[in-house]
C-alpha cells in the first residue's frame, strides 16, 4: 500500500492538513520541534485506516478533536497491491458519533463498506493485516523501538503462526466440549447404573415364574380333567346301577328256568330211554304205571311225545343258558362303569382339591379313600351314601380350581410385572449401551483432537523456526549497513530475544552489552525485517513504513548511513516515511516536510 494524499481537518493540533501528490518511492522526511505535529501525521494515518492511534484506544478518540473544535474529518488516498486508487474517510465528534467510508477515488459516491467494522474487514481483506500488524512493523511510534515480543499477535501472524493458534485453540475448546459432554454422559451412565441397581433383577426370576406358571396351569387341568372324569363316572355309574339290578334279576331268572329245563329234559329223556329201550325193567313199569296214574289217557303211542319233550327242553336249556351268559356280560360290562367312578374317586382324592374335600389326616384320608372305592367294588355303598361324598368332592374340586384360578390370575401379575420390569431394564441397558458409544466417539474425537495438537505443535515450531531463521537473514543484510559493518549477524531465539555478534570481540553478545545507538540500530533493523516479512507473507507488493523518531540517540554519522541506506534495503518498501527534529545537514529527501509548532495548517 502506498500513500497519495492525507487530508484532515481539526485533528490534534491541526486545524488543516493536506498532504496531496506524495512521492510512491523515496524518503518523506518531516522535521520540527517537540510538539510541532511531526507525529501526529502518523497518527492520521493510523486513525485513517484502523480507526485509532497508537496512543489513544477506542475510549478515548474524542482527544484526537483538536481543541474546541466540535467534529474532525479525514481523507486518506491509497494505492493499493491491485493498483486500484482507494480512499478512506471517517467523521468523528464530541457526542461518540464516529462514521467512516471506504471507496474507489473514481467513485467516491458509491461506497464499498460503511460503519467501522464493515470498513475494518474490507480494510484487512484489501491490505492483508490489521492494526496489530500494522503497529509491529510498517508502523514505529515515537520512541518505540523494542523487540518484539514472542506472544505478540501480531508477530504470531507475521509469521504464519496466527491460523495454527487458531485451529490449535478451536482443538483445545473442542476437546474441553468433548470432556464436558463425557463428564456430563458419565452422570448419565452412573444414573442408569443406579435405575438398574434399583431394580435388582433377577436372571432366573422369569423363568422360574414362567415354571410355576406352567406347574400351576398343568395342575388347574388335571384337576379340571380330574372333576370332569368324576362327574362323567358318577354320571355313568348312577345310570348303571337300576339297568344293572334288572340285568342281574332277569339272569336270575333265566338260571332258575334254565335249571327247571335241565332237570325237566333229563326227566324226558331217562323216562323215554327205560318205556322205550327196557320195558320189561321194573323201573320201566313203575314209571308206566305212574303215568296211567296220573295221566289216564297215557298210551303207548305216546312214548314218541315223551322223547319231543326232551329235545324241546334241552332246546329251552341251550336258549335260557344264553340267555344266562347274555345278562352277565351285560351285567359285567355295567360294573366297569363302577370301577370308572372307583378309579376316578381314587384319582379325585390324590388331587390337589383332597386337602379342601377332606381335611383329614392322610392316614384317615387314604382309608376314607379305600372304603369307598372298595364299597363301589364291592356294592355294598348305596347311592343314598355316594351321592353325598361325590357332590361334596366335586364341590372341593371346584374351590380348588377356582383357588389355582385366583393364583393363576396373581402369578401372571407378578410374571407380567417382572416381564416389564425386566423390559425396563432391557431400555435402561440399551439407554446405556448408546450412551457408552457417545462416551467412545467423544474419547475418540479427544484422542484425534490431541493428535492434531501434537501435529500442530509440531507445525508451529517448525513455522516459527523458519521465521526466526528468515528474520535473522533480513536482518543480518541489513544489520552491517546500519553499524558500518561492526555487527553483521543477530541470533534470534524462540522467544524472539537478541543476541548480535561482534566482529571485533568474533562472538555474540547480549544487546545490554552494547551501546544505546547501537541497540537502537539493532532494533531498527530488526523492525525492519519484520516489515518485509510482513509484506512477503501479504503479498502486498509496494509498501509504506512510518519511522516517528527511529533516530535518537543515534549520532550524526550513525543517522545518515541509516538514511542513505534505507532506500536501498528492500525495493517493496518502497515509501518511506521518517520523522526527526532535524537531519543532517546536505541530505537530500523526495519530500521534505516542516512542521512549526505556532502554525496550525500543514499543506504540501
Amino acid at each position: 500500500m502506498i500513500l497519495t494524499d492525507i487530508i484532515a481537518q481539526n485533528f490534534l493540533k491541526y486545524a488543516r492538513l493536506e498532504l496531496t501528490d506524495l512521492p510512491a518511492q523515496g524518503v518523506i522526511a518531516i522535521d520540527g520541534a517537540n510538539e510541532s505535529g511531526k507525529s501526529s501525521i502518523g497518527e492520521v494515518i493510523c486513525f485513517a485506516l484502523f480507526g485509532r492511534t497508537f496512543s489513544l484506544d477506542d475510549g478515548n478518540l474524542q482527544k484526537l478533536i483538536r481543541w474546541g473544535e466540535p467534529a474532525c474529518s479525514i481523507t486518506l488516498r491509497f494505492l493499493a497491491n491491485d493498483q486500484t486508487h482507494y480512499q478512506i474517510t471517517r467523521m468523528l465528534d464530541r457526542s461518540g458519533n464516529h462514521g467512516v467510508l471506504l471507496s474507489r477515488v473514481d467513485d467516491a459516491d458509491n461506497p464499498i463498506a460503511r460503519g467501522h467494522d464493515e470498513v475494518d474487514a474490507a480494510v484487512y481483506d484489501l491490505l492483508g493485516y490489521g492494526y496489530d500488524e500494522f503497529i509491529e512493523s510498517y508502523y514505529l511510534a515515537q520512541r518505540e523501538i523494542i523487540a518484539p515480543q514472542p506472544q505478540s499477535q501480531a508477530v504470531k501472524s507475521m509469521a504464519g503462526l496466527s491460523p495454527l493458534e487458531y485451529v490449535a485453540y478451536e482443538h483445545e475448546q473442542e476437546i474441553d466440549r468433548e470432556k464436558a459432554s463425557i463428564d456430563r454422559l458419565q452422570k448419565q451412565i452412573e444414573q442408569l447404573d443406579e435405575e438398574l441397581t434399583a431394580l435388582e433383577l433377577d436372571p432366573t426370576a422369569i423363568s422360574s415364574l414362567e415354571s410355576e406358571q406352567h406347574a400351576l396351569q398343568a395342575n388347574q387341568t388335571l384337576l379340571q380333567e380330574k372333576r370332569q372324569t368324576l362327574e362323567e363316572a358318577f354320571g355313568r355309574y348312577c345310570q348303571m346301577l337300576p339297568k344293572r339290578f334288572a340285568a342281574r334279576r332277569a339272569g336270575r331268572r333265566a338260571r332258575f328256568y334254565r335249571l327247571l329245563c335241565l332237570l325237566g329234559a333229563l326227566a324226558a329223556a331217562v323216562g323215554w330211554g327205560l318205556l322205550a329201550r327196557l320195558p320189561d325193567h321194573p323201573y320201566s313199569v313203575r314209571l308206566a304205571s305212574l303215568f296211567k296214574t296220573y295221566i289216564p289217557q297215557w298210551e303207548a303211542q305216546y312214548l314218541t311225545g315223551l322223547l319231543y319233550a326232551a329235545v324241546g327242553l334241552t332246546l329251552l336249556f341251550v336258549l335260557l343258558w344264553i340267555r344266562v351268559v347274555t345278562k352277565q356280560m351285560k351285567v359285567n360290562r355295567l360294573t366297569a362303569a363302577a370301577e370308572d367312578l372307583a378309579a376316578a374317586l381314587e384319582s379325585a382324592q390324590l388331587s390337589p382339591a383332597t386337602d379342601w374335600a377332606m381335611p383329614r389326616t392322610e392316614d384317615e384320608a387314604a382309608s376314607d379313600q379305600q372304603s369307598l372305592s372298595q364299597r363301589i367294588l364291592d356294592e355294598t355303598l348305596s347311592i343314598s351314601e355316594l351321592e353325598p361324598a361325590v357332590e361334596q368332592l366335586i364341590e372341593a374340586m371346584g374351590e380348588k380350581r377356582d383357588t389355582l384360578q385366583q393364583q393363576g390370575i396373581r402369578l401372571g401379575m407378578a410374571l407380567q410385572k417382572e416381564q416389564e420390569r425386566v423390559e425396563q431394564g432391557e431400555q435402561i441397558k440399551i439407554a446405556r449401551q448408546g450412551l457408552m458409544e457417545q462416551r467412545a466417539e467423544h474419547e475418540r474425537r479427544i484422542s484425534i483432537g490431541h493428535k492434531a495438537l501434537e501435529l500442530l505443535s509440531g507445525a508451529t515450531q517448525n513455522l516459527s523456526l523458519r521465521f526466526n531463521r528468515d528474520l535473522g537473514a533480513s536482518v543480518g543484510r541489513t544489520l552491517p549497513i546500519f553499524t558500518d559493518n561492526r555487527y553483521q549477524h543477530l541470533q534470534i531465539e524462540d522467544d524472539l530475544s537478541v543476541r548480535v555478534f561482534s566482529s571485533q570481540k568474533r562472538d555474540f553478545m547480549d544487546l545490554e552489552e552494547i551501546s544505546s545507538g547501537t541497540q537502537r540500530q539493532i532494533m531498527l533493523a530488526l523492525r525492519l525485517a519484520l516489515a518485509q516479512a510482513l509484506n512477503q507473507r501479504t503479498e502486498g507488493g509496494r509498501q509504506f513504513v512510518f519511522l516517528d523518531e527511529p533516530f535518537a540517540f543515534f549520532d550524526q554519522e550513525r543517522t545518515r548511513n541509516t538514511l542513505r541506506a534505507l532506500p536501498r534495503l528492500d525495493e517493496q518498501i518502497s515509501q518511506i516515511w521518517i520523522v526527526a527534529q532535524d537531519f543532517p545537514v546536505g541530505e537530500a529527501f523526495d519530500r521534505s516536510l516542516a512542521c512549526d509548532r505556532l502554525r496550525a495548517e500543514l499543506v504540501a
